[in-house]
């Protein structure tokens, strides 16, 4: 209404006293933007292309100077109806951390720059903004001064939990006390809570809508008609999602016939591996490993799977690959690029078994 971009109306907080622009509104027209001009290319429809990247752009540019609320180094919930920046403690200064934008067929982790990204999500890895024990510690829906008493909603979803994990491992944050967190956060309520003695929050395998929070008990203990729902999805979306796609970096885009695979092994881990992760008609297989300067990357592609395959790793940001070896020989058409998550380093190869190895 403004003509400034950003979308006015209700976003995922169905809370009231927020200003009439919602962040998560915003992130994610910039990403259905991006996302119409990738589907707009595909059909040949020029005019839906350039309109649409024209408009995911010029939002992109102005984002960060936007909506970063330097004196709380979050990013802002909401704007008023003079575009001032509010900030309410909600999860969903999170999403700009969270939302995977694909640009010009790249694929880019995280929304906004690294220093204010890694930044916000530090921010929430402590007792204001996630549960501790004998609590879940998953994500808060507000944190701890937010509304509406000025004490929060001491609340944890499995939502916003994945959220914080997602958007950990845009930025490279896999560590035990970073994205490890989260996902233990997340794992726990299917395997079992400490929190409940060590007994599932539903039956064994099944995530609900809310954990065991300071505000609200272990969904097993309410009744039927005060218990969140059962089982959602987007629980495990910071299950799989995290460990598929950022672990082991599977970016399938088969509509563009591609498949992509930039490993990045967590913290304290030597190794991570997945077998017959479903592609089309066919499957990879990806293990990666880590020790001290060397990073390697086996990936199998099934051969009837026809599609370009890139293999590659993801190292410390900043950091230059000394040699580079596929399949035991030297590679000198690598590429190294720099994204929040580190220095992806990619070589072209074809579907089949193949083996990089990488030294620093």
């Amino acid at each position: 209404a403004d003509h400034d971009g950003w979308p006015e109306g209700s976003g995922n907080i169905e809370r009231t006293g927020m200003g009439p622009e919602k962040l998560d509104n915003a992130v994610y027209l910039m990403r259905g933007l991006y996302d119409l001009a990738d589907m707009a290319h595909s059909k040949n429809d020029t005019a839906t292309y350039n309109w649409a990247l024209s408009h995911a752009s010029n939002l992109a540019k102005k984002f960060d100077s936007t909506w970063w609320n330097q004196a709380a180094m979050q990013y802002s919930d909401s704007l008023g109806a003079d575009n001032a920046p509010l900030f309410q403690q909600y999860w969903i200064g999170q999403t700009p951390m969270e939302t995977e934008l694909h640009i010009n067929g790249q694929t880019v982790p995280g929304a906004v720059p690294a220093a204010h990204g890694s930044t916000a999500l530090s921010g929430r890895e402590n007792d204001c903004y996630s549960g501790t024990p004998p609590f879940n510690p998953g994500l808060f829906h507000t944190g701890c001064t937010g509304p509406p008493s000025g004490q929060g909603e001491k609340v944890i979803y499995g939502l916003g939990t994945s959220i914080q994990a997602v958007g950990e491992g845009n930025y490279g944050r896999l560590g035990p006390d970073q994205q490890g967190r989260y996902l233990n956060a997340l794992t726990q309520t299917m395997l079992g809570e400490p929190a409940t003695g060590g007994t599932p929050d539903e039956q064994p395998g099944a995530m609900p809508e809310i954990f065991p929070s300071p505000d609200q008990g272990a969904n097993i203990d309410r009744c039927w008609t005060c218990r969140s729902m059962f089982m959602q999805a987007w629980g495990n979306y910071g299950t799989t999602w995290s460990v598929v796609h950022q672990w082991l970096g599977v970016q399938p885009d088969l509509g563009n016939g591609n498949v992509t695979v930039v490993p990045q092994v967590p913290q304290g881990q030597s190794t991570v591996q997945g077998r017959d992760i479903r592609l089309g008609n066919g499957s990879a297989d990806v293990r990666a490993t880590h020790s001290g300067n060397t990073y390697g990357t086996q990936l199998s592609v099934s051969p009837n799977l026809r599609t370009a395959v890139v293999i590659g790793h993801t190292l410390p940001s900043g950091t230059q690959p000394a040699t580079v070896l596929l399949d035991g020989h030297a590679v000198h058409n690598y590429q190294v690029r720099p994204t929040n998550r580190g220095s992806e380093v990619t070589v072209p190869t074809s579907t089949g078994r193949h083996t990089l190895t990488i030294t620093t």
